[in-house]
């Protein structure tokens, strides 16, 4: 696969921004949508958050690209059934702020959920 920017090639990033550069927005959004189902499937995860500059460039893109991978694969049985994809908020720090909703979550309950 391509190079990525973290030396190694084929990863998801790389592939993605690939599509991109070829102007190829839904496969951009398959090839994410591909990697997010499989950590679904793996870490039986309930909620997708996209973010970065390439999903701000067209949102409702990627969260549909990325809803319609998870749920065929759900409904071939490799999970995500009830999967919801959202795009991260505005703030300044949206990386800290999820690790931070990761940890706190278990003591105080669902911190930041937004539908």
């Amino acid at each position: 696969g391509p190079l990525c920017g973290c030396g190694g090639r084929g990863c998801i990033e790389a592939l993605c921004l690939a599509a991109e550069a070829r102007g190829d927005r839904a496969e951009a959004a398959r090839v994410l949508g591909a990697g997010a189902a499989n950590l679904v499937g793996l870490l039986d995860i309930d909620r997708v958050v996209l973010g970065g500059r390439t999903v701000a460039a067209d949102e409702d893109a990627y969260v549909r690209g990325v809803r319609a991978v998870i749920e065929e694969r759900a409904a071939r049985g490799g999970g995500g059934g009830s999967v919801t994809v959202t795009v991260a908020g505005g703030g300044d720090r949206p990386v800290a702020e999820g690790a931070a909703q990761l940890v706190l979550a278990p003591v105080f309950g669902r911190v930041g959920e937004r539908g």
